[in-house]
């Protein structure tokens, strides 16, 4: 296998380096296309020295030959060089490229650059673009380039279709799927959303940015967050809503709307609290993990509150963060008789609260410590590893 040299590089080698550091390095090409980072491109072929050719003189005229013959002599830079074996020679030192179109005829990428230049091209001649944001916009779109690349024709002019529709506050009252938009569906504006972001806030001056975001600007209403699954579980309260058995509501609705029982549920789990069984004037609310926020609503206040979680230090550090905002709030099997019945399934938790909660009972506190220093035969007790019947047993006492 002949001997590679780290002298004398040959074309393919340039261009490789070339393509790497010009092409597929987009931060380089982005700046090269913003007029950022200036031409000439220089790239130093590595003359050898004397010593370096008299070793290998087969590579040495190898390399000499391979530059002669390079397709592209003009951007080839030429020097005399003294050579004892050899006397003078005229070698290749450099190769410059003093253009994007040198640069890209090159590397062979022609199509590709001229492809990204005929969307952005037609983004800027549509008649919403005024003259003062063209350069600013042509900057936006060169720093999407990846996201450009990716567009379809199709795609592209869904895109312009989207920007021209899109104007201040017409979202009033409605969730963005219902923004009336035609030719183009919200779900692409979804699936685009941070590029539509970025061309309509200079179109429009920074508004979008000022507003807080696109959604922001649109006045769109935000989308529910945190849905929590409720389940009446008393045949008079699932009367009062309708009929329905079980159903979701988000977090920032729970906090308005009252539910119509007198007894609150809350359990962590949302398999845990489907299966809990009748219970008088009850609406079990469940699924919501650490999601408590809507617990600081007002009505709430007024209610018997009840919360079951997963008997660990996270679990009981919930709890806390519940009774900081119910006081009067109970817990449903979080207590040392539950683990002493079930411990044989329990399971290890990982640490991750290190400050002890300040909102627990005595007994629980206790129990928090107990279960942090391996007490039991180990630290975390899952809600649906309890068996139905305890469950069952326990919440007929209440």
């Amino acid at each position: 296998m002949p001997k590679i040299e780290k002298w004398g590089l040959l074309p393919n080698t340039v261009l490789g380096i070339l393509h790497k550091k010009e092409w597929e390095n987009r931060r380089n090409l982005k700046q090269r296309l913003l007029n950022q980072r200036p031409f000439p491109i220089e790239i130093s072929l590595k003359v050898p020295t004397d010593q370096q050719a008299r070793d290998n003189l087969g590579h040495f005229h190898a390399f000499f030959k391979a530059w002669t013959d390079f397709a592209y002599p003009e951007l080839v830079e030429w020097q005399e060089r003294q050579y004892r074996q050899l006397s003078e020679q005229r070698v290749p030192v450099k190769l410059r490229i003093f253009s994007l179109q040198q640069l890209t005829e090159l590397l062979g990428t022609e199509q590709q650059l001229e492809n990204w230049l005929d969307k952005i091209s037609s983004f800027l001649k549509q008649s919403f673009v005024h003259d003062r944001h063209q350069h600013r916009l042509f900057q936006t779109l060169i720093h999407h380039l990846e996201q450009i690349e990716r567009y379809s024709q199709q795609e592209w002019q869904w895109l312009i279709q989207l920007i021209e529709q899109l104007k201040p506050n017409m979202g009033a009252g409605l969730y963005l799927r219902a923004l009336p938009l035609s030719a183009v569906n919200t779900k692409f504006l979804e699936q685009n959303l941070l590029l539509t972001e970025a061309i309509c806030n200079v179109l429009y001056d920074d508004e979008i940015v000022l507003a807080g975001g696109l959604l922001a600007w649109l006045d769109c209403l935000d989308s529910p967050k945190g849905w929590l699954t409720i389940k009446p579980v008393c045949p008079n309260v699932q009367e009062k809503l309708g009929g329905l058995p079980v159903f979701q509501l988000s977090t920032e609705v729970l906090d308005q709307f009252e539910l119509p029982a007198e007894r609150i549920i809350v359990v962590e789990n949302i398999q845990s609290g489907l299966a809990c069984p009748y219970l008088e004037n009850s609406i079990v609310v469940c699924g919501g993990g650490k999601n408590i926020t809507w617990m600081k609503a007002k009505w709430l206040q007024y209610k018997q509150v009840f919360y079951w979680g997963d008997i660990d230090s996270e679990g009981l550090n919930i709890l806390s963060m519940v009774r900081q905002k119910i006081p009067h709030v109970i817990a449903l099997m979080m207590d040392e008789a539950t683990v002493l019945q079930f411990q044989n399934h329990m399971v290890d938790e990982p640490d991750s609260i290190f400050s002890e909660p300040q909102y627990l009972t005595a007994d629980e506190l206790k129990l928090f410590h107990d279960l942090r220093a391996q007490t039991f035969k180990n630290r975390r007790l899952e809600q649906e590893r309890i068996s139905v019947d305890w469950v069952h047993r326990y919440l007929e006492l209440l």
